[in-house]
């Protein structure tokens, strides 16, 4: 049972959960993120898309790439391919 309709597992809720909690503690703020989307938003897209342990290693590989001096822009969560699609290209 894949697509929209399947709802996430408990992890990946209670992660999304507490993103959103951050995320309401810090409206009004002025994001100091360097990149977009903001790096709590990344993080839920990627818990999303990918699950939790993918979206938690995305999540992290993107905080540590967030410093002084580093890079920045726009760095959006990678699409999720699955063993089918490996190699192929849409029309």
């Amino acid at each position: 049972m894949t697509g929209p309709e399947v709802k996430p597992r408990l992890a990946v809720r209670a992660a999304l959960g507490t993103l959103k909690a951050y995320q309401g503690a810090s409206s009004g703020r002025v994001s100091p993120c360097r990149f977009y989307p903001s790096c709590s938003n990344y993080a839920a897209e990627a818990f999303a898309e990918h699950g939790f342990w993918r979206g938690l290693a995305l999540a992290a590989r993107r905080l540590v790439r967030c410093r002084p001096f580093g890079s920045h822009g726009v760095d959006l969560v990678p699409l999720r391919v699955s063993a089918t699609d490996h190699g192929r290209y849409p029309c």
